[in-house]
């Protein structure tokens, strides 16, 4: 009798403790995949913002700014990871499931976010050839009175080197540009002496001449 009371006695304080034990590695779980599950959600929703864009792009390595940021990127979610590795085990096959699904939107995401980033390097880097400046404002407000026509001749110039190689989503950007800088000369005209007017004017027959070269249909505000 004195055994059985033993036991039981153990079993009253043992089995509290193998539960408490469990659900306490069950919240761990949960917690663990809970927190993943938003990491990523909020990861899907984020984006490079412009001002990130442009800073990565004028970096001193721009070569390298990509894979610096994607190195963090990386870090913050390895370690986001490596905690629901340590709970893999108590995971249900669902849940198991949905960590997989969770790990390839991140990857989806992450992906995306490169190509978004190459795509605004591109960008900038087409925009800065052309106009030689860094342009912080889309009505060209950066272009002066000063500067315009030595600007429409750098535009051409360096437009007539590549243009052939312009694949259609280049001659889009490159278009808008134009059609911006049309836009600034025709707000400042006013101000402009005879000789800089007569480049602006070249440079705008110049442009139209390359477009026709290219067979790309010719923008409608080509002046």
């Amino acid at each position: 009798m004195q055994t059985y009371k033993s036991l039981y006695f153990i079993g009253a304080i043992v089995l509290p403790l193998l539960l408490l034990s469990c659900n306490g590695q069950s919240n761990e779980t949960e917690q663990a995949l809970t927190e993943y599950r938003d990491y990523i959600s909020e990861f899907e929703q984020d984006s490079l913002s412009e001002t990130e864009l442009r800073a990565l792009q004028q970096s001193e390595n721009d070569s390298t700014a990509w894979a610096t940021e994607k190195k963090n990127l990386q870090e913050v979610y390895d370690r986001r990871r490596d905690r629901l590795e340590k709970s893999m085990d108590n995971l249900s096959p669902e849940q198991r499931d949905e960590a997989d699904q969770l790990e390839q939107r991140y990857n989806n995401a992450l992906e995306k976010r490169e190509q978004t980033y190459k795509d605004a390097s591109h960008r900038y880097k087409l925009r800065h050839q052309l106009l030689g400046m860094e342009i912080q404002e889309d009505d060209m407000s950066d272009v002066t009175v000063e500067n315009i026509g030595e600007t429409y001749q750098r535009f051409v110039s360096e437009l007539g080197k590549d243009a052939e190689k312009y694949e259609e989503r280049d001659w889009n950007l490159v278009e808008g540009w134009w059609n911006a800088l049309n836009s600034r000369y025709r707000a400042v005209e006013g101000e402009l002496q005879t000789a800089t007017k007569k480049t602006v004017q070249e440079a705008q027959q110049k442009y139209r001449e390359i477009h026709a070269k290219t067979g790309v249909p010719q923008p409608e505000d080509e002046a």
